[in-house]
């Protein structure tokens, strides 16, 4: 659902990667909402051709089998398995649900089998008994039944398969592993499961029970994705950390930073303009808290009265959040203060900022940061992800949610040139020399070199 539809940090490291590796075929295999979906990038020639799973698209039935024990008792087991926090066998669960396995299970074996209904009944009076029994079991089929959609899909022929997440796109993976037997890698950049939690606890729709089910859910994809992946590739070390804790084989780890084109951003001179100008470069989506950054904007603006903020990025994901900026700059008098740029070329902007501001309550390695290093503008961001050792002493950490102090760094910015100059010359000479995209792309060419025209070992758990 990202790459080619959304722009944002991980389509962008993806068209990197591809674009970069021309002697590699890529096949594109995309959830999406509905079919055809419009592309926002333009796609390298050596992606040869795209295959789409749209969630919208009808479950198949099969037909129905009577003598299904063994089958259940297979589901039984991993979901207990599941639930203590251990790793089941998934290589099992899902050949009771290939459609190119001996006997397929279906979503009316799950609504009409005895054993079914049981799993059901048990896991309604283990985990949320005092909860309306109706509003459980549609909590049940929301989380359970996209499932299906991943299990019924048509796996593309590749030698290898790489996940960016996992999730619905990681069960893919996993999926495309048991039934082809070839090679599953897997990338995460931020800790998918962890940043549905944050979105699930930030929901107003559902009860809590129902939260509860949807975390589970994610944090049992993520143990799936981890035990079948051969290769689980995070972007720093804490959220390796992560991945291990919560499951991944710390013998399949490996982390691999992000990078940019250096030569792209080492040369851009800053250019002659009025006034002092503080730009944000992101999505206009709640997750970047852009509402945080406006708010400090009206902060900063009281002390640097010439400042003008600048928000550079796409517009189209989440439009009544980009509504509600455009309210929220009108209400804080900023309108003559403030640009919205929509999707433009950042190199365009950085020779134009004299500060950089990540507001964001969720990241990884976010590019912005790294690109406005090198590009030689200092930054104010908030404490997430890898921007602790990306910065190190060459910047300004502050925590989320605090627009009172990312104003600050932007005012400390605007007052001590000579702190300003000295975080711009470090972090520039730190982050050409480690976030450089061609060791990026040489590593990733080693591992699929390493594990081209291999099987895929049948990891057990």
């Amino acid at each position: 659902g990202a790459y080619p539809y959304v722009v944002g940090g991980v389509s962008i490291w993806l068209h990197q990667l591809i674009t970069n590796l021309p002697h590699i075929d890529f096949v594109l295999w995309t959830i999406v909402p509905d079919k055809d979906q419009p592309h926002r990038f333009d796609l390298p020639k050596n992606v040869v051709s795209v295959h789409e799973l749209p969630l919208s698209r009808k479950l198949q039935n099969y037909k129905r089998k009577r003598r299904v024990n063994d089958q259940w008792k297979t589901i039984h087991d991993f979901h207990n398995k599941m639930e203590d926090g251990k790793s089941g066998r998934f290589d099992e669960l899902y050949h009771q649900f290939s459609k190119n396995g001996p006997g397929p299970l279906s979503p009316e074996n799950l609504l009409k089998d005895f054993q079914g209904w049981e799993l059901l009944t048990e896991k309604y009076n283990k985990n949320h008994p005092i909860m309306p029994f109706i509003d459980y079991y549609w909590s049940w089929r929301a989380t359970h039944f996209p499932l299906f959609q991943m299990f019924q899909a048509d796996v593309p022929k590749a030698d290898i398969y790489h996940a960016v997440s996992t999730g619905y796109a990681g069960l893919l993976g996993a999926t495309a592993k048991c039934e082809t037997g070839k090679p599953f890698i897997l990338t995460e950049h931020g800790i998918y499961a962890k940043e549905r939690e944050i979105e699930i606890n930030q929901s107003e729709s559902h009860a809590g029970y129902q939260k509860r089910m949807w975390k589970k859910n994610f944090q049992s994809l993520a143990r799936i994705a981890y035990g079948q992946a051969d290769k689980i590739i995070a972007l720093f070390k804490r959220n390796q950390d992560l991945q291990i804790q919560m499951g991944a084989p710390e013998a399949r780890c490996e982390v691999i930073p992000n990078g940019v084109h250096i030569e792209q951003f080492k040369d851009l001179e800053p250019k002659k303009h009025k006034g002092f100008n503080v730009g944000y470069i992101g999505r206009m989506v709640a997750i970047k808290d852009v509402k945080n950054f406006v708010m400090a904007a009206r902060i900063a603006k009281d002390q640097i009265p010439n400042s003008h903020f600048y928000l550079i990025g796409p517009q189209e994901e989440q439009n009544e959040y980009y509504k509600e900026l455009l309210i929220l700059v009108q209400n804080l008098d900023l309108v003559d203060s403030v640009t919205f740029t929509g999707k433009v070329d950042v190199k365009e902007y950085f020779p134009l900022l004299d500060v950089l501001c990540l507001s964001s309550i969720k990241e990884a390695q976010p590019l912005a940061v790294i690109e406005s290093l090198i590009a030689g503008v200092p930054i104010v961001a908030t404490h997430v992800g890898d921007v602790e050792d990306i910065l190190r002493e060459d910047g300004i950490i502050v925590p989320p949610k605090s627009p009172a102090k990312l104003a600050g760094g932007v005012i400390k910015f605007a007052q001590d040139a000579e702190f300003r100059t000295r975080c711009i010359q470090r972090g520039r000479q730190r982050a050409i020399v480690d976030y450089d995209l061609n060791r990026l792309i040489h590593r990733y060419s080693e591992i699929y070199n390493q594990f081209d025209s291999k099987e895929a070992v049948r990891w057990r758990a």
